[in-house]
């Protein structure tokens, strides 16, 4: 069964997840690249080990817009990635990024409802975890936060060539049927 999908992955070399923090797009792409054998990527970590420090300390540093262009310039090096690339929840909102993304491979958006990112985004808070977008935020009014913020990316996210709603399906199964669909 795995020389099939690598077969498949051949004719596609890149599967782009995107969606909104929290959704697990991270958690996905290595689940996928594990069940395939196929190389993950994270463009954050990327972005960080090329920084030398975490997103939210050089955005701190230099302002989101500095960050933006760097983010620009790592979406275009992803010409040089094969497997499961999973992107921050902004990226694909800024710039021509997502027409970038979505020449360089298959894009698939992890959908899921307010409440779901809410209590992720909460635990995960809970948990230590930072997120600049939430900085400041009151653990309270995250789902207002969040559904105003989705709200506005949303035409971003709509442009992928396929969508799985994380809540309520096979996240697994209906990412090897991009495969078998592309």
């Amino acid at each position: 069964m795995g020389m099939i999908f690598r077969i498949i992955l051949s004719m596609q070399k890149r599967l782009f997840l995107v969606g909104y923090m929290g959704v697990g797009k991270s958690t996905w792409a290595k689940k996928l690249g594990k069940a395939m054998d196929l190389p993950v990527h994270d463009l954050d970590q990327i972005l960080e080990s090329q920084l030398g420090m975490s997103i939210s300390a050089y955005i701190q540093e230099r302002g989101e817009l500095a960050f933006r262009k760097l983010e620009k310039q790592a979406v275009l090096d992803c010409k040089d990635l094969d497997g499961v690339i999973s992107v921050g929840g902004g990226t694909p909102c800024f710039y021509d990024n997502m027409a970038q993304l979505k020449q360089l491979g298959h894009t698939v958006y992890l959908h899921a409802p307010v409440g779901f990112l809410t209590k992720r985004l909460q635990d995960s808070f809970k948990a230590g975890a930072q997120r600049p977008l939430l900085s400041g935020v009151d653990l309270d009014d995250y789902a207002e936060f969040i559904g105003k913020h989705l709200m506005e990316r949303q035409a971003f996210y709509a442009e992928c060539h396929s969508r799985i709603a994380v809540d309520k399906e096979d996240v697994l199964a209906r990412l090897l049927e991009c495969y078998q669909t592309k």
